[in-house]
């Protein structure tokens, strides 16, 4: 039955909208530009909100329309195997992502506005699980002799592997640490990342030929001046390993108080077993969450010793230490309201499931220290935001006792032995196409610009593999859109399903 003229107006459809919400503007997308008229926009006003809102420049709405049978593969390919090639072209980590992602393309969905959005990060956690039980593989583009160094196996920097790898480029990566994988490794606890899953989606990278250093430091195992010698250009894309301390009186003279980074390592690498009995976070992000979840998960033994000792003395826990451990008591701070924090909200949710309790709102003031210069707890006070800047609410001081304070606010780059790339904050200042400023066939991608989410460093990491492809092959570099939009290819079409015709004149002969 058609939808009536009055239930058309009431009631909102995506095919609908009241006037003021979807506003035309043809002069910035147009159906037909010149002559190449046969590659229409498949999205004719405006890039798709959930494409737009994702750093990585994936084409959700083109994948999620094979996932649902709106476009059809080729009759010998998979639907899940189109989907994951169309996904693919941006993002080679879909397993990863679509388990960790924080999905800002589902806050930009336009079902929100009618009932809820679309579950795209477990359609791409599908794609990504079904693309590794399947052993889908990628291929690499005919060789152009060229050769890219790219610093860091994270998922920038396997990312731009991938890309450069595509376009024929011979790629080595330098890794400092004994595994690839960077933050999805070392910085996220194996229950959010299974590790044999990340090991299928870094091997998949590296079968297409990608020539891994392990265990080596660019300015200690090998010369910045060698890898210029050796190689077309350089990637710097090792992330940020440096945690930031807490700004309060008594945190520089607690050998308890750490960052998360270092606390999450531990973990990660099996170093530590248990923790403390009272442990206190302060942060709000995922990294704080993930902290205070390990925490609650691993408990502590009063038999381990000091904890801290795990993190400043790289020692190693005993597992049965692990299996007669008791349950601690994990609190996270955070200056923002919960409905402002920066963690996924299900994540915060999931935390508080696990026993977590999280002061909202609360500004840390000063570091309590013990008779034996041990931190025996964290002054707080509840706060306001005024913009950035905490504003402290009189006479609601307090005290929370802790015997290990972790601060997960923030972290930067180590960048001993290439000081020479470092800017004032510790990172590597990056140019519109991510060339390193003032340094020639040098590009960065990744949290050593600015740390942010793993999807945008995946999303760095591309622009910056087309930045150094047009580098090595002495090409001008294209001026780049806000927002990467996929088109409707005609030709591609053709190719896909075998009839693309043959070449021909196109100059009539008389």
């Amino acid at each position: 039955m058609a939808t009536s003229s009055e239930e058309m107006q009431k009631d909102k459809t995506f095919r609908r909208y009241e006037d003021g919400d979807y506003v035309e503007d043809n002069m910035h997308e147009k159906i037909f530009q010149a002559s190449w008229s046969y590659r229409c926009p498949t999205y004719i006003q405006r890039t798709p909100p959930c494409q737009g809102s994702c750093p990585a420049g994936e084409d959700i709405r083109g994948w999620l329309d094979i996932v649902r049978g709106i476009e059809k593969p080729a009759d010998d390919m998979a639907m899940q195997e189109y989907a994951f090639r169309r996904l693919t072209d941006a993002n080679p980590f879909p397993s990863m992502m679509g388990r960790v992602c924080p999905a800002p393309c589902e806050e930009a969905c336009n079902r929100n506005h009618l009932d809820d959005f679309v579950g795209i990060n477990s359609v791409e956690q599908y794609i990504g699980d079904t693309a590794i039980e399947n052993d889908f593989s990628y291929e690499a583009g005919t060789s152009t002799g060229k050769k890219v160094a790219v610093i860091g196996g994270g998922p920038a920097g396997m990312s731009a592997a991938y890309q450069l790898r595509r376009m024929g480029h011979a790629v080595t990566v330098f890794e400092e640490r004994a595994e690839l994988g960077g933050m999805m490794r070392y910085g996220i606890p194996g229950y959010r990342i299974p590790r044999e899953k990340l090991a299928a989606e870094i091997d998949r990278i590296t079968d297409m030929g990608v020539e891994v250093k392990t265990s080596t430091r660019v300015g200690k195992d090998i010369s910045v001046d060698q890898l210029e010698k050796d190689f077309d250009a350089v990637l710097w894309a090792m992330g940020c390993w440096t945690g930031r301390g807490l700004p309060v009186d008594g945190w520089e003279a607690a050998s308890n108080c750490v960052d998360g980074l270092s606390f999450l390592e531990a973990f990660n690498n099996g170093r530590m077993k248990v923790t403390g009995k009272k442990l206190v976070c302060i942060g709000g992000g995922d990294t704080s969450i993930d902290v205070v979840s390990v925490a609650r998960r691993i408990g502590f033994n009063a038999d381990a010793g000091l904890p801290e000792n795990i993190l400043n003395n790289n020692e190693t826990q005993d597992q049965s230490l692990a299996d007669a451990a008791s349950p601690c008591d994990a609190t996270l701070t955070s200056l923002f309201t919960r409905d402002k924090m920066m963690a996924a909200e299900h994540e915060i949710a999931d935390a508080i499931e696990e026993g977590v309790t999280i002061f909202d709102g609360v500004m840390p003031l000063e570091v309590i220290l013990g008779d034996d210069g041990r931190a025996t707890g964290l002054k707080v006070c509840d706060c306001t935001m005024d913009g950035m800047t905490p504003v402290p609410t009189e006479g609601t001081e307090r005290v929370i006792e802790a015997d290990i304070i972790v601060a997960a606010i923030g972290q930067g780059g180590d960048m001993a032995g290439v000081e020479d790339f470092a800017n004032e904050r510790n990172l590597i200042n990056a140019d519109k196409n991510y060339q390193v400023v003032d340094k020639p066939g040098h590009f960065v991608a990744g949290d050593i610009v600015r740390p942010h989410l793993l999807t945008t460093a995946i999303g760095q990491a591309s622009v910056a593999a087309e930045s150094i492809n047009s580098y090595v092959m002495a090409e001008k570099m294209a001026r780049r859109p806000k927002v990467d939009k996929h088109h409707f290819s005609l030709s591609a079409k053709l190719v896909e399903a075998g009839l693309e015709p043959d070449n021909y004149d196109r100059k009539s002969s008389t």
